[in-house]
């Protein structure tokens, strides 16, 4: 046990113990559907000698290259992303209900309330800190099951229009609108964020809440954004970003400020979350520059968010949650996947290598 656990807290032990638990039921699973599906024996046979012998030791070749998003095309990353959400947003829905973002805990993040009020503080906090004032039609982009679209139309009496990749989400944020009373206000469709299917000029603001870690081309997104947007239309932005480099590369695998360690452990979670390369919040500045947007102003939210991600933890640790993961197995592993990912953010965090970055923009 000393070998094993060397000098490991009982919480430590716990989580290493959940952790090996997870991964056994989801190997057990994967032989269940080798049986369910009736796969070849020659094909069950590969899939068990493949996992067994991920479940048996670590893998010896973790290069950045295998693991990272960025060179798989757009219509890869896009199917991942949407079936990833469609997998995992229920259980998120049942756990934590229809907001699908951070919370804010206060300035500093010492701030004590319910991890979904601090979901809704999150919201107002990010409009009164874009000045946002009195928007008559706002574009969500990457609505989720639509929380924050209903925020903003209740807040301000506006039509608010949400896209998603996700089917799933798309159907369950009409469902909720209606039952909201909030169908005339708002509606949802399945969209592509680099092709808004949009005239020109059609949104005095377009609202991104932990959706740009997600586009594959930062400036074709912001450029596809400004052409949406009405003459002194706003842009307002939360993102997931890594830490603030000298350099400037819009994508961490060229970044040279960024260790070996660094890179692989954003390209982890790249895998997980279906992400493209990470970026930083000066390079949306730079972006957001280069298009001759105004009224530029960013700014970073990490410490206030910093209590959110071990709450997702504790969440699945509870007995809701666990149970929650063991059910999504019949659809899919994406879920499980999310779930491993939580640990991963939490050490970015900790490292002070990932942070949320803010940016708000004004089209001329």
């Amino acid at each position: 046990n000393t070998c094993i656990w060397g000098g490991a807290t009982g919480q430590d032990r716990s989580l290493i113990m959940l952790r090996k638990f997870l991964l056994a039921t989801f190997y057990c699973s994967l032989l269940q559907q080798c049986v369910t599906f009736q796969f070849s024996s020659h094909k069950a046979s590969h899939l068990k000698n493949i996992f067994s012998s991920r479940i048996c030791r670590r893998t010896q070749h973790p290069a950045v290259s295998r693991i990272v998003l960025a060179a798989a095309s757009d219509t890869e990353l896009k199917n991942g992303i949407a079936n990833f959400y469609d997998q995992s947003s229920p259980l998120w829905e049942e756990v934590w209900g229809e907001h699908m973002h951070m919370g804010h805990y206060g300035q500093k993040g010492d701030e004590k309330k319910s991890d979904v009020q601090a979901q809704i503080d999150m919201v107002d906090r990010l409009l009164d800190w874009g000045q946002v004032s009195a928007p008559t039609h706002v574009l969500d982009v990457g609505c989720g099951v639509g929380g924050s679209s209903r925020h903003i139309a209740r807040r301000y009496g506006c039509k608010v229009t949400g896209i998603t990749l996700s089917p799933l989400q798309c159907e369950h944020a009409k469902e909720r609108s209606r039952l909201a009373g909030l169908a005339d206000q708002t509606q949802f469709m399945v969209a592509d964020a680099l092709k808004l299917p949009f005239e020109d000029e059609s949104f005095d603001l377009i609202w991104s809440m932990e959706s740009g870690e997600h586009m594959p081309g930062k400036k074709e997104w912001l450029e596809e954004c400004k052409r949406v947007l009405k003459p002194g239309g706003r842009f307002l932005m939360a993102t997931w970003t890594h830490r603030d480099t000298e350099m400037l590369s819009c994508g961490h695998l060229s970044n040279e400020n960024l260790d070996a360690k660094e890179k692989r452990l954003l390209s982890k979670i790249s895998k997980y979350y279906y992400l493209p390369e990470w970026v930083s919040c000066s390079d949306y500045k730079m972006i957001a520059q280069e298009l001759s947007f105004t009224d530029i102003r960013t700014d970073d939210w990490t410490d206030a968010v910093r209590p959110f991600w071990p709450a997702v933890w504790r969440s699945a640790l509870s007995w809701q949650g666990f149970k929650g993961l063991i059910k999504t197995l019949r659809k899919g592993i994406e879920t499980l996947r999310g779930a491993r990912a939580v640990l991963l953010m939490i050490r970015g965090f900790n490292k002070g290598l990932i942070r949320l970055g803010l940016l708000t923009a004004v089209k001329q």
